[in-house]
């Protein structure tokens, strides 16, 4: 998909309500010589670029050097326009936990055990190896992606604040996808990437602000093995710090997520 048609539609957000879906306001309607406006289009369009090299890097449709190199120009002008935007006061221990109604007891192993990062580099795309992620599976023996208890779905939240940078909207069973319907949003206040995977419907726009505990997608089963019958029904979560060079490497959550509700 083009982002620059999506672009069009999504020029203005509510700052901070990361559930305010696009307002579809056009250029005509803004408010002439605002500072705000602008800073938002900024925003949009950056996160748009971002979401264009993520998906060269997805598909391995972009040398390692050019895309380290294209994050170090985007992010930095991301930053700064997001502080400018608003004033984040989110820290790490403010997290909340990301699938809702669950607890870190729902998180697959031991203890933890499945967070493996030997083998992953963000730059190898699908291709990459390890498993630097928690899984959290919900109650869905049927496999319906609802909760078995509820009969509802199961809503993922945003573990904390941050801006749209990439997502997926689109997957069915022929795609290749590893992540299926994915979302990765940039955290300017911790420097870092979260990643949640295999979702089966999404809330948010390229370029929306979210904040902790703010709806952006429904736990599925969407994603090239995520989907099969051998995989229970699970939220892939995954979290990367950049480094000074921004590059970015992966960091475990387990501890973070500890007594999260």
């Amino acid at each position: 998909m083009n982002r620059f048609l999506i672009f069009l539609s999504l020029l203005l957000f509510a700052c901070g309500n990361g559930n305010q879906k696009a307002a579809g306001i056009t250029v005509q309607t803004m408010p002439q010589n605002s500072v705000i406006n602008k800073d938002r289009i900024t925003m949009v369009t950056l996160a748009i670029e971002y979401d264009s090299v993520n998906t060269l890097i997805r598909d391995n449709k972009i040398e390692k050097a050019q895309a380290l190199n294209e994050l170090k120009r985007i992010l930095p002008k991301l930053k700064t326009v997001y502080n400018r935007l608003q004033l984040d006061t989110a820290k790490n221990e403010e997290w909340i936990f990301p699938v809702a109604g669950y607890s870190s007891k729902a998180i697959g192993g031991t203890h933890g055990e499945g967070y493996i990062p030997n083998g992953y580099d963000y730059f190898l795309g699908d291709k990459h190896g390890g498993h630097p992620a928690q899984d959290i599976f919900i109650y869905d023996k049927n496999q319906d992606s609802k909760d078995d208890k509820t009969g509802k779905y199961v809503s993922v939240n945003s573990v904390g604040n941050g801006i749209v940078v990439a997502f997926e909207q689109k997957w069915d069973s022929t795609s290749t996808l590893r992540g299926g319907k994915y979302i990765w949003i940039y955290a300017p206040a911790e420097n870092a990437f979260y990643y949640y995977a295999h979702n089966n419907e999404i809330f948010v726009n390229i370029g929306q602000t979210v904040n902790a505990g703010d709806t952006i997608a429904t736990v599925g089963r969407t994603g090239l093995n995520a989907f099969k019958k051998r995989s229970p029904t699970h939220l892939h979560f995954m979290k990367l710090v950049l480094d000074k060079e921004f590059y970015p490497r992966p960091v475990d959550t387990y501890k973070d997520f500890m007594f999260k509700k």
